[in-house]
């Protein structure tokens, strides 16, 4: 595994990122690039969001694979969750007491999704760490490292198979972790001129 930092000089202008023409995570030739942006947390004068963009480039194996990946984190995240939510909701409903003024008339219904959604949240992170502790061989070991569904939408941090990036704090540089390290050398050798 090896670690590239790439300096981010000025938020408004991110650097332009160049990928060996192969796939990142086995070398094999590249049949596909998947769109990676992150958010630089600026916006230009006419109001548009900056992203740095970085299409990472993938063999047809691992695209298979990485779209797989999907069954094993948002699938069972979303199916796990639904569920329990439901299954939580019903009982806080009919348990919680029915409101007796304006401002408590549907207690019971509040008080039972709310339960439903911290339940839901809780049992379907439980089910993704589970299927992705267990897959995690099949997958590669930055399975393990990509953020749980629930915490990913918070995280400045881009995931596929065979590379991680996350910003640096303040968005000063962006780290990229690649599982192949002869990818990760050439990579460093093609972006060596950037400041």
């Amino acid at each position: 595994m090896i670690t590239v930092e790439i300096p981010i000089p000025d938020k408004k202008k991110p650097p332009t990122l160049t990928f060996p023409d192969q796939c990142v995570n086995c070398g094999k030739p590249k049949r596909v690039v998947l769109p990676m942006k992150l958010n630089m947390g600026v916006q230009k004068k006419n109001s548009e969001t900056v992203m740095m963009d970085f299409p990472v480039p993938l063999c047809a194996e691992c695209e298979a694979k990485e779209r797989r990946i999907t069954n094993v984190t948002l699938v069972p995240f979303v199916i796990a969750g639904l569920l329990l939510c439901g299954l939580a909701f019903i009982p806080a409903w009919l348990i919680a007491p029915q409101g007796t003024t304006p401002q408590t008339l549907n207690f019971d219904l509040v008080f039972g999704a709310f339960v439903g959604i911290v339940v839901g949240l809780v049992g379907g992170t439980v089910v993704e760490f589970g299927l992705k502790f267990l897959s995690a061989p099949v997958y590669g070991k930055l399975l393990l490292k990509r953020p749980l569904t629930v915490f990913s939408l918070f995280n400045d941090s881009e995931d596929v198979i065979g590379l991680s990036a996350k910003f640096t704090e303040n968005k000063k540089s962006l780290k990229l972790t690649f599982e192949n390290d002869e990818t990760g050398r050439e990579f460093e050798r093609l972006n060596s001129a950037l400041p």
